[in-house]
């Protein structure tokens, strides 16, 4: 499976807990400003395991 490069992102506000449970864990980022935030479970795979971003204008890969 390819590694995800469009991924969707929804911001703090539109995300709920259908979303991300409060107890998650979550792999986040700052950088520049900007801040993201990758659920453990969407990174866990035999599926993916890599998404490839921009976050402050870098180009930037979350992995787990």
């Amino acid at each position: 499976m390819p590694t995800i490069t469009d991924a969707p992102f929804l911001s703090v506000q539109k995300a709920d807990s259908t979303v991300v449970r409060d107890e998650e864990l979550v792999l986040g980022v700052v950088h520049k400003g900007q801040a993201r935030a990758y659920p453990i479970n969407q990174l866990t795979g035999p599926r993916r395991e890599i998404v490839n971003d921009r976050l402050g204008g870098d180009p930037i890969a979350a992995t787990w």
